[in-house]
């Protein structure tokens, strides 16, 4: 499973106003669902991200035994593909909270009229 992501910070070991006791990158993400998390960008692809990319960060299991997300940005979407993508993910969080504050909450105990 993977979630797309918009960069709003990257922290680079590179970048003068971070000091970095490994190499590694992290983004600050704004997640589609508004959440809002700082994780670790692949190495393969940590000199190409950049603020206001939209990342699709990797879901899937650590392995069989540890089922915890890795939670790593693997892919650096741009041009039509990033903003569609971005846009389907962001509808679909907008329809899914409108149908939350629909529907009555579990539970409830109906209204009683006697």
């Amino acid at each position: 499973m993977y979630h797309p992501g918009k960069v709003m910070k990257v922290f680079s070991p590179r970048n003068a106003d971070v000091r970095s006791s490994d190499n590694t990158t992290q983004a600050l993400l704004e997640m589609w669902d508004q959440n809002v998390l700082t994780l670790l960008v692949d190495p393969h692809i940590a000199h190409e991200v950049k603020e206001s990319d939209i990342v699709l960060v990797d879901y899937t299991a650590v392995s069989q035994s540890n089922p915890n997300p890795k939670h790593v940005v693997v892919k650096i979407l741009r041009g039509k593909d990033a903003g569609a993508t971005w846009e389907k993910y962001r509808k679909y969080n907008e329809k899914r909270k409108a149908g939350a504050k629909a529907a009555p909450a579990r539970g409830a105990a109906p209204e009683y009229f006697g």
